[in-house]
């Protein structure tokens, strides 16, 4: 079974007209998306999540720049089951929308949202996903991006 999921980059300055802030949902800035990246497998937090954290915390991917995230991103998270869209979210049927909010390097933010129940499930920084996601007793096989490896790599 597939936990379908689609990962962003957003400037942050985008979110600075609705009172949400981060938690806006996915639909309202799509159309400032530099990358709509759907991932068939494995979307739920406890992985996507954790990967895109460990993502951003490896070789300074938090750069502030979006366009140059959003292609390192391709680059680093791509496989076989992997695919770009255009900036239109009703063309596949997706969970979970992950945003990462780009233009400030100090203060990057992803938020999660499920789009089944219609909910924002956390607006965190990278260490804090770790921190609530990453289990010591029975850790996931993560990517381990720090050391070079990318998503099809590690598969």
């Amino acid at each position: 079974m597939s936990t379908r999921n689609i990962i962003r980059v957003v400037d942050r300055h985008h979110t600075s007209e609705f009172t949400e802030g981060f938690s806006v949902h996915p639909d309202r800035v799509i159309e400032h998306a530099y990358v709509n990246m759907y991932m068939h497998h494995d979307g739920y937090p406890e992985w996507q999540g954790v990967q895109i954290a460990n993502w951003l915390l490896a070789h300074n991917n938090s750069n502030s720049d979006g366009a140059r995230m959003a292609s390192k991103l391709v680059h680093d998270m791509y496989y076989d089951s992997c695919y770009l869209y255009p900036n239109d979210a009703d063309i596949i049927d997706v969970e979970y929308i992950y945003t990462i909010w780009s233009g400030d390097k100090k203060k990057i933010h992803v938020t999660c949202w499920n789009l089944y129940t219609n909910k924002c499930i956390f607006v965190e920084t990278p260490s804090k996903i770790i921190s609530r996601y990453v289990r010591d007793k029975d850790p996931m096989p993560y990517t381990d991006f720090a050391n070079g490896e990318t998503r099809e790599s590690h598969i």
